[in-house]
């Protein structure tokens, strides 16, 4: 028997490079980090509320680094409430932009012409 992932209801979305310092504030969960084990790979992702009251977040590993926008997969706001669980999704997004290799975007984060 298989199991299926359960559907993801957040969406992780390329953005421009973005000055954290600018306007910026830091969530009250400021980031999760991941280490491979047996391996000296570490990668962090970092959350900040943008001037507008959005979620982005920042994938950072070696000299690479990716800023997403964060939303709902139905476009709403993440709400501080939602953090346990986009907590979780965003650990496995930041292990499987890893593994696959930091030069290629995952599945689950959707590039944009942003």
């Amino acid at each position: 028997m298989s199991t299926r992932n359960k559907p993801s209801k957040f969406k992780l979305s390329t953005i421009k490079q973005f000055d954290a310092r600018r306007g910026y504030k830091r969530c009250t969960v400021p980031g999760v980090g991941i280490k491979i084990a047996g391996d000296r790979t570490n990668a962090q992702a970092d959350f900040w509320w943008d001037p507008d009251g959005n979620l982005v977040v920042r994938f950072t590993c070696s000299d690479e680094d990716i800023h997403l926008a964060a939303s709902h997969f139905s476009g709403k706001q993440i709400k501080e409430s939602d953090f346990d669980e986009f907590i979780d999704f965003v650990s496995d997004t930041l292990f499987e932009w890893v593994a696959e290799g930091i030069d290629d975007l995952p599945s689950s984060i959707y590039a944009t012409s942003d």
